[in-house]
């Protein structure tokens, strides 16, 4: 440090002199010698910049933004303002949706050594939001009662005093000691800084931002929250174990981004070691053909409590959507698969106004099981035919959706995949495990696609263990 200041003799710059110059300035200034080491840090720095200190290097981290000016012979001084502070401060908050991560950036951001936020928590309890000695962010929870304990922290929380200085901080998890300067942030919430607070008006219009991105971050976390609960049911459950036989799927939702589409899938074990499964397509794709997706995930769940027979599934399917008011029709696959006790697989199938599903047979050989039946939820009258198979050991059952065989090549939109490169991926397989099985079939369909856009996409494989 000597040797700075003996190159600030040497070059003429009397960092006394500037100090009482900077000092009133309305700008945040931060002096530089050659080296990068900050020599002078006036008062309004100390706020802007609080994690400057004098005989440090500036580090390259946004803390050191503003302008720069050349004071001659490699030594630099930083200026910055009020409101390019504020402005900034604000740019980086409001880029932010998520709660946590706002709250975070707040503390972070905001204009003093150290910063706590005091916001109400759940079952009427406070959250505590400060930096730790490492330099991250954490949280504490307390009772409310706790606020009461710093005398003035509760008018502020109210909203009763537009700040307070706290000169006893009480039994908070504060982090901190000495004087802390406390304002509102949003309802029942405080800004509560230490050090380096030398205008209270600043810390005011910095709560006035920060309560913004706040508040926003928390409507959409809460509205993601509720986006999350009706997702869940809305998505596939994972695959069950079901003795004698090796589950896999693929789902590919046509809209990426919410992660559910009309295609849905489900395997119900029976106690008898039996299963029921079942894919379906609901017309359209996105949140409309979801819901009712799901809708008819949870009448099959029901129906199957009183009914175990494909065909006679359906048509009572068939009459629970009409009575319901559906105005989506649905294609599906439904079925029952019991374990044989000398190896391998039967299995009962119905549809309705699916696609076929194929069965991979152990010598390579791909056949289309032949179930016929017309589509459900619209009509009064539809037929559905019944029709059983039987899997060897290391055989596989495939079910899918028409996203599979209508996937147009991403060199010729009009060109689609078809059910002949389906079969013959498919025979492709022959030896492969369920999963691998899944995979590969996904991998082909996707080097059709390239990045095309695509409909749900969805394929359930059954094989029997060998």
């Amino acid at each position: 440090m000597a040797q700075g200041y003996r190159q600030g003799a040497d070059t003429g710059l009397d960092l006394d002199a500037w100090r009482r110059v900077v000092d009133g300035f309305h700008e945040a200034v931060v002096v530089l010698d050659p080296e990068g080491v900050v020599r002078l840090v006036n008062p309004l720095a100390s706020a802007l910049f609080p994690q400057v200190r004098t005989g440090s290097v500036l580090a390259d981290d946004g803390t050191g933004r503003g302008r720069r000016h050349d004071l001659g012979d490699g030594w630099v001084a930083l200026y910055r303002g009020v409101d390019d502070f504020l402005d900034d401060a604000a740019r980086r908050l409001v880029s932010l949706t998520d709660r946590a991560a706002t709250l975070r950036a707040v503390v972070e951001l905001a204009p003093a050594e150290h910063t706590v936020l005091v916001l109400p928590g759940l079952r009427n309890r406070l959250e505590w939001w400060r930096r730790t000695p490492a330099g991250d962010v954490a949280v504490a929870r307390t009772t409310r009662q706790v606020a009461g304990t710093a005398p003035g922290l509760t008018a502020v929380l109210e909203r009763l005093v537009e700040h307070a200085e706290l000169t006893e901080l009480g039994e908070g998890p504060w982090g901190a000691s000495g004087v802390g300067v406390a304002v509102p942030l949003t309802e029942g919430a405080a800004l509560v800084c230490f050090g380096g607070t030398w205008q209270v008006d600043l810390l005011k219009r910095y709560a006035a931002r920060a309560a913004a991105a706040v508040e926003a971050s928390t409507r959409f976390s809460e509205q993601q929250q509720t986006v999350e609960a009706l997702r869940a049911d809305l998505l596939p459950v994972p695959l069950p174990e079901v003795p004698g036989v090796h589950l896999a799927c693929v789902y590919e939702p046509a809209h990426r981004r919410v992660l559910v589409g009309g295609d849905f899938y489900d395997v119900h074990p029976r106690e008898d070691g039996s299963a029921a499964f079942v894919l379906g397509d609901v017309a359209g794709n996105g949140l409309e053909a979801a819901v009712h997706s799901s809708r008819v995930r949870r009448s099959l769940h029901t129906l199957l409590v009183v009914e175990q027979r494909p065909a006679q599934l359906l048509y009572l399917l068939n009459a629970a959507l009409r009575a319901a008011g559906s105005r989506l029709f649905t294609t599906l696959v439904v079925g029952t698969v019991m374990p044989v006790q000398t190896g391998g697989l039967r299995l009962t199938l119905a549809a309705g106004g699916h696609p076929a599903p194929l069965v991979l047979r152990a010598d390579g050989r791909v056949d289309e099981i032949a179930v016929h039946g017309g589509i459900v939820g619209v009509l009064p009258e539809v037929r559905f035919n019944q029709t059983s198979v039987a899997l060897a050991p290391g055989e596989t059952l495939l079910l899918y959706s028409d996203g599979l065989t209508e996937a147009r090549q991403h060199d010729d939109r009009q060109e689609l995949f078809g059910d002949v490169r389906l079969k013959a991926a498919l025979a492709d397989c022959a030896g492969l495990s369920a999963e691998a099985v899944s995979d590969h079939l996904r991998r082909v369909v996707f080097d059709w696609l390239g990045q095309g856009e695509h409909d749900d996409l969805t394929l359930l494989v059954l094989q029997a263990a060998s």
